[in-house]
C-alpha cells in the first residue's frame, strides 16, 4: 500500500483528534475572539493552504459583520504594500502544513513587524515557525502528511477552518456537522471505495472538479489531487459559472465531479445535463439519490446537515480516485514529480 493511501485512509482518525482539540481548547479559542474583536479577517497559504483560505474567507465573509479576504503568502511578500489596507486591522490566519514556508514565515514577519495583527496559526507542525508570531496556536501534528502531496492533512486544516467559524461564529449548527462528517469518514470510505475504483477505471484523461459557495477551496483542492497524484490536468470552476467559457474544454475524455448545493437543484440538473452533452463521464454528489440526474455515477452525501461539512467527504472522493487512477495508469502517488512537501525560498 502506498504512503499516501494510508495517510487517506487515516483521516477518519485524525479528524477525531481534531474535533477533541477543538472542544479542548474552546475556552482559550474564545478567549482569543473576546480579546481581539476586529471582524476583519485575512487568511494566508501557499498552493493547497491558499486554496483553503479560499474557502475559509468565503465561510467567514458570510458571518454576520465580518469581512474577510485571502491571499497567497508569495503574493504578499512580493508586493507587501499593495496588500496594506487588506491586511490592517485584521485578524491573521495562517494555514500551513508545515508552518516552515518560506513565503508565510516572512508574510506574518512582516505584518507582525509592521501593523502588528494578532495571528491564528493553524499548521500540523509543532514547534514550526509562525508558533512564536501566535496568538492563538492551533496545531494539528497527528495529521502531518509524510506523503508529498497532501491528504489527511488538508481534510484536517479545512475541518479546522470550519471549526474555527463555528468558533467565531457561535454556529452549534456547523460544529455538529463537521463532528458528524468525522465521525461517519469511515463508512463512507468503506461505502465507497468500489465505486470510485469504477470511477478510476473509466476512460478519462483530465478532470473538472464543480462547486460552489463554502467548498470552494476544498473543491479547488480536490481538483489539485488529480494533478499532483495522478499527475493528470485537474481543473475547478463555480457551477454555474462553467458556461460561461470553460466547458469549451470538456469532451469525451474529460472526467466532471460535480458537487451540488441542496438548493437551486433545478439549476444544477440543467449544468449536470450539459457537462453530459459533451460526451464525458459525470459524476454527481449530493444528500439525495435521485439528484443523479443520468449522471455516470452518483455518491451521496448523508447525515450532515451544514453543506459546508460536506467538503469533508467530497475531499476524500477526489483523492481516493486520483491514487486510484494513478495506480490503474501505472504512476506512483507517493513520488510525483518535480514536486517538494513545502517550498524554502533562497
Amino acid at each position: 500500500m502506498f504512503l499516501t493511501e494510508k495517510e487517506i485512509l487515516d483521516t477518519p482518525v485524525a479528524l477525531a483528534k481534531t474535533c477533541a482539540m477543538f472542544e479542548a481548547q474552546a475556552e482559550e479559542i474564545a478567549a482569543f475572539f473576546a480579546a481581539n474583536t476586529q471582524r476583519k479577517f485575512t487568511f494566508f497559504g501557499c498552493g493547497s493552504s491558499y486554496m483553503l483560505s479560499k474557502g475559509a474567507a468565503t465561510l467567514f465573509a458570510s458571518l454576520p459583520n465580518t469581512a474577510a479576504n485571502a491571499i497567497p503568502a508569495g503574493d504578499y511578500i512580493v508586493d507587501s504594500a499593495f496588500w496594506a489596507e487588506t491586511v490592517k486591522d485584521s485578524i491573521i490566519v495562517t494555514i500551513s502544513r508545515s508552518g516552515k514556508t518560506s513565503e508565510m514565515v516572512r508574510a506574518v514577519k512582516h505584518i507582525k513587524e509592521n501593523y502588528g495583527c494578532p495571528v491564528i496559526s493553524l499548521s500540523m507542525k509543532d514547534e514550526n515557525d509562525i508558533m512564536s508570531m501566535s496568538g492563538l496556536d492551533l496545531t494539528m501534528d497527528w495529521c502531518y502528511d509524510n506523503s508529498v502531496c497532501q491528504t489527511r492533512t488538508v481534510t484536517n486544516l479545512y475541518a479546522a477552518t470550519l471549526l474555527l467559524a463555528a468558533a467565531y461564529g457561535k454556529d452549534e449548527r456547523l460544529a455538529a456537522s463537521v463532528k458528524a462528517a468525522a465521525a461517519t469518514n469511515e463508512a463512507f470510505q468503506a461505502k465507497n471505495r468500489e465505486a470510485l475504483e469504477k470511477i478510476a477505471a473509466l476512460d478519462w484523461t483530465d478532470v473538472t472538479v464543480l462547486a460552489d459557495g463554502p467548498v470552494c477551496g476544498i473543491a479547488e483542492e480536490g481538483a489539485l489531487a488529480f494533478t499532483e497524484i495522478a499527475m493528470l490536468t485537474g481543473r475547478y470552476f463555480r457551477m454555474l459559472d462553467y458556461r460561461h467559457g470553460p466547458i469549451v474544454i470538456s469532451g469525451k475524455n474529460s472526467l466532471t465531479l460535480m458537487l451540488l448545493r441542496p438548493c437551486g437543484e433545478s439549476l444544477q440538473g440543467d449544468m449536470v445535463r450539459d457537462v453530459m452533452a459533451h460526451g464525458g463521464p459525470v459524476v454527481t454528489v449530493s444528500d439525495k439519490a435521485e439528484n443523479r440526474y443520468g449522471a455516470a455515477a452518483h455518491i451521496q452525501i448523508e447525515g450532515i446537515e451544514d453543506f459546508a461539512a460536506w467538503g469533508i467527504p467530497f475531499i476524500y472522493l477526489a483523492q481516493m480516485t486520483a491514487l486510484l487512477k494513478s495506480v490503474a495508469m501505472g504512476g506512483n502517488p507517493d513520488a510525483p514529480t518535480g514536486l517538494d512537501a513545502y517550498i524554502t525560498l533562497k
